[in-house]
């Protein structure tokens, strides 16, 4: 009888045994390019995209846009702004993990001064990041990006001493994606 019951055990845990020791098939291949957008910042009205592609083992080049507007008043707030992002991947493989990098662009900031008159800045825009990304799925298709950085636009004003200046500022990343295989 105890013979018995413990085959029977053995007998109801052997299938699960067997499917533990089967792996989850991945690519061979990882995705080589990400496009994503920034979800959370769009429900505060600011709106980001981004195009990233891999160029090397552990490169990527992206591009991406962001344009914000914060909303009907004396305070509105609009900005712009358009850039190249130049990864690399220190792991040795681009599009996942930590990254860090820089940017160049363009950028616009349109409102008002603490007076209520006019402000404009635009000009070209740099900027560091320092990101981590997750390719999450058996296929590795689903994108998840974290990251840091600031920014600076360089702009001519006459209101400065030596006329030009700098508006400087923090950014932040939070990004989901589809990564793909194109090539």
């Amino acid at each position: 009888m105890r013979n018995r019951a413990f085959i029977l055990a053995v007998a109801a845990l052997l299938p699960l045994a067997a499917a533990s020791g089967q792996e989850v098939a991945t690519p061979s291949v990882a995705p080589r390019n990400v496009l994503s957008i920034q979800p959370i910042n769009a429900v505060l009205a600011a709106y980001s995209a981004e195009y990233e592609r891999q160029v090397a083992a552990a490169l990527t080049l992206g591009a991406g846009g962001t344009y914000f507007k914060s909303g009907n008043t004396v305070d509105d707030v609009t900005y712009k702004s358009g850039d190249i992002k130049l990864r690399y991947y220190p792991n040795g493989t681009a599009l996942m993990g930590f990254s860090f990098g820089g940017s160049a662009g363009f950028s616009s900031i349109s409102g008002f001064d603490i007076n209520g008159a006019p402000l404009s800045l635009s000009g070209p825009s740099i900027g560091v990041l320092l990101e981590y990304q997750w390719l999450l799925g058996v296929k590795r298709n689903f994108a998840v990006a974290l990251g840091l950085g600031a920014k600076a636009v360089l702009v001519k004003d006459s209101t400065f001493s030596n006329g030009h200046s700098a508006a400087r500022y923090p950014t932040a990343r939070i990004s989901v994606g589809y990564a793909f295989y194109a090539t």
